[in-house]
């Protein structure tokens, strides 16, 4: 690591010291953080490096990405002239950009805005002469900013989120991905449960799994076969139901959702929030009257329209996790197209939204606001 020689001082270079003071100067949070990494690569081999030097590194670096941005006097290491605090009952720590900003991305708002918006807060509070300001006095600044820049839904969805991260007394949070396979629910679960500070994300196939363990296949064949697979295993069909792709997928999830009931009773016992993603979550599998009034459901659907795209899904799938071979998923596209238009029925019959997940960041940006629009008529009643 490089050391800062600054007169008789010597500071270490850290790559968040860097990133933060960029963040001030109006860098986006993606940008500031890619040029701080850039600066630390380039200062690998180096023991010690002047302040002048430091300083003219960064410039350097700043003027091959973006031109001839204004930097402000350079010198990172050194404290700001003014440090705001922040307090509670308990704690008093030191205002931080990317926490205001976090909590701004867990109601549906890009990265950039997201910062942009906790710098103006930031700005806001400093215009005071305050450097130290109460908790809830942030969230009022906050609030104001985000009404003024993003507009009335937005400041509501984020005061329901800040009354459900401060109410100790809340039920668990329990959101239920469906869609078919390879469309992207796990990815968006994980997404989530980052922007929400969720710690349970379970794969209704990770239940399957266990449940295989502790069923033989001559029992229940179906549930040893994929979602799309399983009508090759199962017995007589009905001829007056719906088509045997259909009914050993429905066979499978009725099975599995006796795990899904399970870890949702369990969430409830523990007052944990959880996110619970797979092709099983089926509204009219999983009955949740004898949780009423016990947590807080979302409900939401993915899917892809698009069958070039689907199957481009899968080659990529394919190529990041070899062992998932892309080629067994494309020649049973016919039958994962087949349950998709059986997850997005019954979704329909139970109100369940739908999202179409084309685009990764516009997905989780979406669902985070359905997760805040239903915090929002729980804290409104």
């Amino acid at each position: 690591m490089a050391t800062i020689v600054d007169g008789k001082k010597r500071i270490p270079f850290l790559r968040g010291m860097l990133a933060h003071y960029l963040i001030e100067q109006g860098f986006a949070f993606q940008d500031a953080y890619g040029l701080a990494e850039r600066v630390r690569r380039s200062l690998q081999k180096a023991k010690e490096v002047s302040a002048k030097d430091m300083a003219d590194i960064v410039r350097t670096q700043i003027k091959k990405q973006f031109g001839d941005r204004t930097l402000g006097d350079g010198v990172f290491w050194e404290p700001r002239s003014q440090q705001l605090f922040v307090e509670d009952e308990q704690n008093r720590l030191f205002f931080s950009l990317e926490h205001l900003a976090d909590s701004l991305t867990a109601i549906g708002l890009d990265h950039d805005l997201s910062h942009r918006i906790a710098r103006l807060v930031q700005q806001e509070i400093l215009s005071t002469d305050e450097q130290v300001v109460k908790r809830n006095e942030v969230f009022k600044y906050t609030q104001k900013v985000v009404k003024r820049e993003c507009g009335a839904d937005y400041a509501e969805r984020y005061e329901a989120w800040y009354r459900f991260r401060n109410d100790t007394h809340h039920q668990p949070l329990i959101v239920l991905i469906g869609g078919a396979s390879g469309v992207g629910k796990t990815s968006a679960g994980v997404a989530l449960a980052n922007h929400l500070k969720i710690s349970r994300v379970v794969s209704t196939d990770a239940i399957r799994q266990i449940m295989r363990l502790m069923i033989s296949p001559e029992l229940m064949p179906a549930l040893h076969a994929s979602s799309y697979e399983a009508w090759k295993h199962i017995g007589a069909i009905s001829p007056n139901q719906s088509s045997p792709v259909v009914q050993a997928f429905r066979e499978q999830a009725l099975r599995v959702c006796v795990g899904v009931r399970a870890m949702i009773e369990r969430a409830i016992e523990e007052n944990t929030s959880v996110i619970v993603d797979g092709v099983h979550v089926l509204p009219d599998l999983i009955d949740l009257k004898k949780f009423e009034n016990k947590a807080i459901f979302v409900w939401i659907n993915f899917y892809l329209e698009d069958e070039k795209q689907y199957a481009q899904r899968f080659k990529i799938r394919g190529q990041s996790a070899p062992q998932r071979s892309s080629h067994r998923y494309i020649e049973n596209l016919n039958a994962i197209l087949e349950i998709q238009r059986h997850i997005l029925g019954v979704g329909e019959t139970h109100h369940v939204p739908i999202v179409e997940n084309t685009n990764f960041e516009e997905t989780v940006q979406s669902v985070s606001q359905q997760i805040m629009d239903v915090l929002r008529k729980v804290y409104k009643s």
